[in-house]
Order: C-alpha cells, then structure tokens, then sequence
C-alpha cells in the first residue's frame, strides 16, 4: 500500500463498484472484472483469438486474448478494423489475474505498468513507488481496443461518471455493493465519500479501483494451512509435490517464490519465437529484455483456463499443468525456442514419477476456496453482458441488397434507461446508400413502413462496401422500464432484388 493511497472502506467500496462497471466502457459493454473473473483465477473465461503477428487465423503465431470493443471512431461511430472488421477486437496477450496484483512492483506481462504512477490528467507523479496497480488501472479505460472509442479522454470519462445512475447494468450485487448505491447514491455522492468531496478524476478512479485490488488477497489456499501448521490441510500427493516443486531438480521455486510464487521477474522461458513478441524490449529499450515476460503467480493457476502470455492453447499447446511441465522437460512433442532463453529454463527435469504429484500440488493445492467459490472479498454482480437471451437481441432475417449481399446489423448496447451511449450499426450493405432504422413496439410485419429514424449516408462504396452508425438518446421516464422495441436497418438500393430496399436482421430491445 503505497503512502500516498491508504486503504478506506469507503475506497475499497468504490474501487468495487467502478472494477465492475461497464459504464466505464464508452459504450457500455466493458468492465474491467469482464475480462477478471475470479473462478477463472481473475483472468478472462471468454475464449477470443488474436491472429498475432501475421495477421492470419488458425496457425501458429495466433494468441488468445481478451475480446474488447467494436472500433468506433472519435464520434463513437463503428468503423472496420483491418484485422477484425465488425466483430469486437481482441487483445494480443492474456489478461493476468488481479487476485495477488497488489504485491507487483510493475504490472503487464511487459511491466509497462510502473511503480511510479503518474496522474494522466496532470502529468504530476501521484504516487512515487508502489503504485503499479494505479498505473495498469488507468490503461484498459483510455484502450480503444479494450474498452474506449477512438480519441476518448479522462475528460469524457469522468464526465459520464457524474452522470450515470451507479451500476444501472449490473444485476446481484453483493451486499456492500448494493449498501452503497441504496437510496440512488450518485458517482459523486460515491466520490465524495471516499476523498473528501464529489469531483471525479482519472486519479481517483485509478486510486479507488487499486485500493479495491489491494483487498484481493488469496491466502487461504491448502498450502497456506499447511504453512501455518495443519499437517492435513494437502494431500499426501500434494505434500510430495511442494516437496518437488521446491527439489533442485525442478527448481520451480527459484523464479515462482514462495510465499506470493513469483520472484516479479521478466524471463524467456522459450515459449514462442521473439519476433511474435519482443515482450519486456518493448518497454526498456534494451536488446538482453527481448522475449522476457513477468513471471506470474502461482496461486489459484490451477484456476485459469488459459497459460502464458500467449494463452497457451496456441503455438504451444499447454491447457493443463502436466502440459506446462512437458513443456520445461521439452517432452511429448514441446520444443522451446532457444533465441535470450533463460539459463535457468534448460536445466529443469522432474522425475517422471513425480510429475503427476507436482501437478496436483500446482492444481488444486494453490487455490483458494474463496476464489473459486466467489466468496467475498472475491464476489462479484452480475454483468449485462452475461445475462441470456441477450439485450438486444437479434432475431429475425435480412433481405438483401445490390450484388445480393445482405446487410448486417451491429446491435450491443445496452438498452438502459437514460443511456446516452446506445447505438445501432450496420455494415456489408451498399456504399454511399441512404438507411434508416426502422422502430415498432411490436415485431415487424415483412416491409411495412413504420417510425423510420434517420437519414444515415452510409459511408463505402460499392456493393457491400456500406456501413454506418445510429444513436438514439433513450428516455429517462422511468415509464418506459420494461418497454419494448424492434429495430432494423432500411437501406435505399434501387438495385436491390425487389427494387427498393435491403433490411438487416430485426434488433430486439427492452428498456431496464
């Protein structure tokens, strides 16, 4: 806990509730806990993939990431990315755990995250050593990969915050959470009970949401009790797997310490060629950090359903701890790269009749019950994006357009009352064309004319080639709660098969 940040209660409750805040995604889909989920060891459950370097899908430089935003410009409108289109992007490295993050002297698997945090808005240095979590906190809200638009700034940001109503998307909150927000409690109402008054700032977002994060502590696993005295707090398998990870063979312990499993070092351990990723380089500058990446803790791994920066699955075929150990022995068909490897890396060799016992004790002997249960501090709301049958939801069939092709409607934001922030795209219709969103209370019946908003001239050219953004400001009258409402996309296109318009698939929304 750095001297400039001490923990609050009130802190911590705010740093909870904006970790869990998909209001802080500029257009609501995105909290930071969508992409930390603690039975997944606070790491990402959604499996989305990056085609790494080349650009390609399915081979072998692929990683998987972390599924973030739809790129939309500085006016919030979508536009094509060159390596995902329409589709949400997705990071080029694997979300590390939060649970344990406090006792990292720099954060990231490249550390760009420093012990220094530097206040965004000011350029001022806030905390001078200690505050990597600050610093890697203020990073994913500014990302327009991970959860902003194109050109967003603290200033929006914190803008939106004096605004919105705290966790309108979110669902189940626990008791402290939904303690806090009782009685329509604002963001600054929030803001004023943990710093003295009610202004929302980048440094005190990132100060609240790091103090949350301090409280993550996962020291309750089997090899804690054990520590502590409880003999039969592991399993004789489990005992004889500390006693090898720790053996001068294995050498596990010399980089994964004991008691926080990790020394905090950047190594190349041999995973994946270093032109995929120069890893540490990137940051330090210098040519002995190339391929390096924080060496991550230990606890709750057995947790995470992917390995290594690259997500493991990819390239190097590592989903369980015995794959993981294969892969040190360069056994059962893994290979490491030889290019910076760390000297420590070939010299590891576990017994093979001690493999299956040092697994156990990775597996299950360094988690912590209340991580994988979400028992608190590791509990947790409901988010909007997790709540089935989606809202909205897209129903229905599109027509098509010139050369066929059918326009496509992009349709995540959710439908909250009072948003500002809700949006309708479409894109693959024609270029240059004139659209409108169609809106009914009711299912549409084929091609009748209703309330058509708009006009939008949708930018490209060529059949295809169109795309465009709708915005609709949805009321605030808490009458509208539970209203529902269709959507769908007319496109002018004279050369359309029926000679008038293309439609895209039927959007379906209700108002919370």
């Amino acid at each position: 806990m750095p001297v400039e940040n001490p923990i609050t209660e009130e802190k911590r409750v705010l740093g909870k509730l904006l970790f869990w805040e998909e209001q802080l995604s500029s257009d609501n889909t995105m909290a930071c806990g969508t992409c930390h989920r603690f039975k997944s060891g606070g790491t990402d459950p959604r499996e989305a993939r990056h085609p790494g370097p080349d650009g390609i899908f399915f081979n072998l430089d692929d990683k998987l990431g972390s599924a973030g935003v739809i790129r939309s410009d500085a006016l919030a409108e979508f536009l094509s990315d060159a390596t995902f289109g329409f589709d949400v992007q997705v990071t080029g490295r694997a979300a590390n755990p939060v649970p344990m993050a406090a006792y990292a002297p720099e954060l990231f698997w490249d550390g760009r995250a420093s012990s220094t945090f530097i206040d965004p808005e000011t350029g001022q240095v806030s905390i001078s050593q200690g505050g990597a979590l600050e610093s890697q906190s203020v990073g994913p809200p500014m990302s327009d990969v991970e959860m902003a638009h194109e050109a967003r700034d603290w200033g929006q940001l914190t803008a939106k915050l004096e605004t919105v109503t705290p966790m309108a998307l979110a669902t189940n909150l626990p008791d402290d959470m939904a303690a806090a927000v009782a009685g329509g409690a604002t963001y600054p109402d929030l803001f004023a009970a943990a710093f003295g008054d009610g202004t929302v700032t980048a440094e005190r977002i990132a100060f609240a949401i790091a103090t949350y994060e301090r409280t993550l502590i996962p020291d309750q696993t089997p090899w804690d009790l054990f520590i502590a005295g409880d003999d039969d707090a592991m399993t004789p398998g489990q005992i004889a797997g500390w006693n090898t990870f720790r053996s001068g063979q294995a050498r596990c312990d010399q980089c994964h310490t004991p008691p926080t499993f990790t020394d905090h070092t950047f190594r190349n351990i041999g995973l994946r060629p270093i032109d995929e990723d120069t890893g540490r380089q990137a940051v330090t500058g210098n040519f002995g950090d190339r391929g390096r990446f924080k060496v991550p803790s230990l606890r709750n791994v057995g947790l995470k359903p992917t390995l290594m920066h690259n997500g493991g699955v990819v390239g190097a075929d590592l989903e369980d701890m015995r794959d993981v150990i294969d892969f040190y022995e360069e056994v059962n068909g893994h290979n490491q790269f030889n290019e910076n490897r760390d000297p420590l890396i070939p010299g590891i060799n576990v017994p093979g009749n001690q493999e299956a016992a040092l697994a156990d004790f990775l597996t299950n002997a360094l988690t912590d019950p209340r991580v994988a249960a979400g028992i608190f501090p590791f509990d947790r709301p409901t988010l909007h994006s997790e709540v089935l049958p989606a809202n909205p939801e897209i129903v229905g069939r599109p027509t098509p357009g010139q050369g066929l092709i059918e326009p496509t409607v992009i349709a995540v934001s959710p439908p909250n009352l009072g948003s500002t922030d809700f949006k309708l795209g479409v894109h693959n219709a024609r270029g240059g064309a004139v659209a409108y969103v169609q809106v009914s209370p009711t299912p549409f019946v084929a091609h009748t004319r209703l309330d058509w908003r708009g006009p939008v001239e949708l930018a490209g050219d060529g059949p295809g080639e169109g795309f465009g953004t709708w915005k609709w400001q949805l009321p605030h009258d808490p009458v509208f709660v539970g209203t529902d409402a269709y959507m769908q996309w007319v496109v002018l296109d004279g050369d359309a098969p029926n000679g008038h318009t293309a439609r895209s698939e039927t959007v379906h929304v209700t108002i919370f």
